[in-house]
């Protein structure tokens, strides 16, 4: 992995979009080693009685779920058991990328999952180019590379190119990234919100939209995001009328365009919810959906400590805090607002505090921080030697086996099924 790595990395001659799309190719080809030898290993499972092939492997678990709603769409009555409480149903997921998909297997006339692999592939390249660019704008509005020439001096300068695809290469390698070669919504999802980012660090707040709207549509983070834009509305007002002394309906009106935006992505967060509603007719339909797989009613933060103390005893909920302090801490540290500009910090902040208050916390965890990916890039420029590099990304290749082999593999429980990836 490091020498192919070293080789795209030395061609430097290359396009700049060349060597991105190289970078992350080599991590896809790491993905399917790993997801091609785990699936041989595979014995019987509810997918199948023995060892199953690359793409076989690829459509389990909530790829079914996806592939029923590009066969049949969605109900309008909810499933229920004989307490009346609603069942597990495809409400849980979100539409664009299923819909796209079908939509396509049904113009080539070609089987759905072969489709929705080549799709979330393909949408994971695009991703990557996505990234770059966000996280090269990142690097001009911070100023980092300058920085670092007047710390270390010229022979120690490093081109924002450079961090920014080392960054890309980390979000590529890390251990939950091999879900961006699945028949899953994120990779799809991502390409929406990495350019939804980078339209907003360069204030283009209407053309932002359209792409805010394939995020909140594909996977549930427009809650998250809305409240980012909102914050940073506000944010923004503050200062111009107290650091700029800009009257406040003067600068009301200045920020107006920003203001309809966010209020825009806001309500983009509510659509699903609200259609599931209209088709239902079941005004909590759609979280009433989500909670089944929970198998309880929403409630908010105190899952994460009674989850920590059934996996870990005592020391769990301890052991979340600290985890909570420590990432309150990553956040503020030299290093992230060195590289950071304080609209991804605040991304990043909102999309933890979503997580926070309304997630429950199991083995999809870890797939969920995906989105926090940003924070690829400060833990990239905390150092400059290769070899911490090449340690990062070994250390994530090595958790995209660990994440495929526990949580992918199907191994059935003591007590029947198994944990979900």
């Amino acid at each position: 992995m490091a020498v192919w790595l070293r080789i795209v990395f030395l061609v430097s001659g290359l396009p700049v979009w060349t060597q991105v799309l190289a970078v992350y190719g080599v991590s896809r080809v790491w993905g399917w080693l790993v997801f091609s030898t785990v699936a041989a290993q595979q014995m019987v499972s509810p997918w199948g009685e023995g060892p199953l092939s690359y793409s076989r492997f690829l459509g389990l678990w909530d790829a079914g779920w996806y592939e029923q709603i590009a066969h049949e769409g969605y109900p309008t009555t909810l499933p229920r058991d004989a307490n009346e409480t609603v069942e597990q149903n495809t409400w849980a997921f979100m539409p664009l990328f299923p819909l796209v998909a079908g939509a396509l297997a049904a113009g080539l006339g070609t089987p759905y999952m072969s489709v929705a692999i080549a799709l979330a592939l393909f949408s994971g390249f695009a991703a990557s180019w996505a990234i770059y660019l966000l996280f090269g704008e990142a690097l001009r509005r911070t100023g980092y590379t300058r920085r670092i020439q007047r710390q270390h001096g010229a022979q120690t300068h490093e081109s924002a190119h450079t961090l920014a695809l080392w960054a890309v290469a980390l979000v590529g390698f890390a251990p939950v990234s091999a879900i961006l070669q699945v028949p899953y919504a994120e990779s799809f999802n991502l390409l929406f919100l990495a350019t939804t980012l980078y339209l907003l660090l360069r204030q283009r707040y209407f053309l932002l939209l359209p792409f805010a709207l394939a995020t909140c549509l594909s996977r549930p983070i427009g809650v998250p995001l809305g409240a980012t834009l909102g914050l940073w509305w506000a944010w923004c007002l503050i200062t111009d009328v107290y650091q700029h002394r800009a009257p406040w309906m003067r600068a009301f009106t200045q920020r107006a365009p920003q203001l309809m935006s966010a209020l825009a992505v806001c309500g983009f967060a509510l659509l699903w919810p609200a259609l599931a509603w209209w088709a239902t007719g079941q005004m909590d339909a759609y979280t009433a959906t989500e909670t089944a797989w929970r198998g309880t009613h929403l409630t908010v933060i105190l899952p994460w400590f009674t989850q920590s103390y059934h996996y870990l005893g005592v020391i769990g909920p301890m052991a979340f805090l600290l985890l909570l302090a420590g990432g309150v801490a990553a956040l503020l540290t030299p290093v992230t607002s060195r590289v950071l500009p304080p609209e991804l910090r605040l991304w990043c902040a909102c999309f933890a505090g979503y997580l926070l208050l309304f997630w429950f916390p199991q083995s999809s965890t870890f797939r969920m921080l995906l989105p926090l990916f940003v924070l690829a890039l400060p833990i990239v420029a905390l150092s400059t030697s290769r070899a911490y590099r090449y340690l990062l990304l070994l250390t994530g290749a090595t958790g995209q086996w660990v994440w495929v082999g526990w949580l992918w593999h199907w191994k059935q429980l003591p007590g029947g099924g198994d944990y979900p990836p």
